[in-house]
């Protein structure tokens, strides 16, 4: 199985990305009257691949934690991998 370079980042690596993907952008989209707050099939979707992209980090460092049972990294492996397919 090949290594998830996401997985090998540090706290601070992954907090910045998180600061970079802007998720209180995302927060602001969603709330009730706000501006574009219904979107469009594909509206939807950017915003949810956008939040996924800026928390994928912290789903590679759960699949890879050691004290967690198989089945929660298995589940969380197969969530990143249907978003993966989703939001390339």
């Amino acid at each position: 199985m090949a290594q998830n370079p996401e997985a090998q980042m540090t706290l601070e690596q992954i907090e910045a990305h998180i600061k970079d993907a802007s998720l209180e952008d995302f927060d602001k989209q969603a709330a009730p009257g706000a501006a574009g707050a219904q979107q469009d099939l594909a509206g939807q979707l950017a915003r949810v691949c956008g939040v996924y992209r800026g928390v994928r980090p912290i789903l590679s460092v759960v699949q890879e934690f050691p004290l967690l049972p198989g089945s929660i990294k298995s589940a969380v492996r197969t969530f990143v991998s249907v978003m993966n397919t989703i939001c390339p």
